[in-house]
């Protein structure tokens, strides 16, 4: 559960975005089970960057500031890299091509069993 404002703007902006598509396509889409784990890691690693931005506020030594600075950063890229794994776009349909080839292909599959 995010516990900080920061945190909990992402989890609404998300939940925002996927209704916005859910609108737009018509239908109703809720988050995976995966999608709602990757959220939950989102929103406890910018609660702990909140915290280690707290910290580095108050540190007035050079080197607590320094390596609060990097772990910061490396919290950033996390986030970036969980945020790209969270889709909200539903797939479009099949072209007619794709739904032929899937056909061909069951129908090989299937001969070879018989």
């Amino acid at each position: 559960m995010a516990k900080s404002p920061e945190a909990r703007k992402i989890r609404r902006d998300l939940d925002k975005e996927l209704e916005s598509v859910a609108h737009e396509r018509g239908h109703t889409l809720v988050w995976s089970a995966q999608e709602q784990a990757v959220i939950g890691l989102i929103c406890d690693q910018i609660d702990r960057k909140v915290e280690i931005f707290a910290a580095y506020e108050e540190s007035s030594d050079p080197k607590v500031k320094v390596k609060l600075s990097g772990e910061m950063r490396l919290l950033e890229q996390s986030v970036a890299r969980l945020l790209r794994q969270v889709k909200t776009d539903v797939p479009g349909p099949e072209s007619q091509r794709t739904v032929a080839a899937r056909r061909a292909v069951r129908a090989r599959w299937d001969r070879g069993s018989a």
